[in-house]
């Protein structure tokens, strides 16, 4: 919460990186190597909110190449996992991305687990009723781009 709290109080940051360049796999201190890379001396509230812009512009980017060789429409973005958790994050991403994203659930890997286990087991036949238990199951938060 208070690192979106940052983000948010700098949510007008224009400072960008690459976030898929290799200095940032296993830099000695992340936080230095992104000011470096912003090439200025960043408050930390403009970093975070550099990072989240960045990775936000970075899936709209990504999108753009699926949707070149996809035969079918993209109309919304599934995040699961951890970073679902992070509301201003999946904002910025439908505002980048111009569709919705669908946020959730969090616990998406243990949920994978356990429906292999059940699998194995013979209690459920095949991804669409895992799919359907999911659904049944959690909930998600739907997150519409703004103008």
């Amino acid at each position: 919460p208070q690192l979106v709290e940052m983000a948010r109080a700098e949510a007008g940051f224009e400072g960008r990186i690459n976030t898929d360049d290799p200095r940032f796999t296993a830099p000695a201190n992340m936080l230095e190597e992104i000011k470096a890379a912003l090439d200025f001396d960043a408050s930390d509230a403009q970093v975070v909110s550099c990072i989240y812009h960045s990775l936000a512009d970075r899936y709209a980017e990504v999108m753009e190449q699926l949707r070149g060789f996809a035969p079918f429409p993209i109309d919304w973005l599934h995040i699961i996992g951890g970073g679902s958790a992070n509301v201003l994050l999946n904002q910025w991403t439908a505002d980048a991305l111009g569709i919705p994203v669908i946020a959730g659930p969090a616990e998406a890997t243990a949920i994978g687990n356990v429906l292999m286990q059940a699998k194995a087991a013979g209690l459920v036949k095949d991804r669409w009723e895992m799919r359907k238990l999911v659904a049944q199951s959690f909930d998600v938060i739907v997150f519409e781009p703004h103008a």
